[in-house]
């Protein structure tokens, strides 16, 4: 149960992460209207910090499924 949970936090980050990029991107490229750049400079350094929080759930979702083995 608690492998599933840690699973889904980190899909839900990743999830969090691939739109935050995209919310960049438009702003870089310029679909978005952001005259002082907020979206790209909040996008990407929120991705910044959440990437962290992605990687040590991934890795304490493999380290619970090998336990598991």
């Amino acid at each position: 149960m608690l492998r599933r949970l840690v699973l889904g936090a980190f899909a839900s980050t990743a999830m969090v992460i691939v739109l935050l990029v995209g919310v960049a991107v438009r702003s870089i490229i310029g679909l978005s209207f952001d005259p002082h750049g907020y979206g790209m400079l909040f996008g990407i350094l929120l991705a910044a910090l959440l990437t962290p929080v992605a990687l040590a759930l991934w890795l304490l979702y493999r380290s619970m499924r090998r336990r598991a083995s």
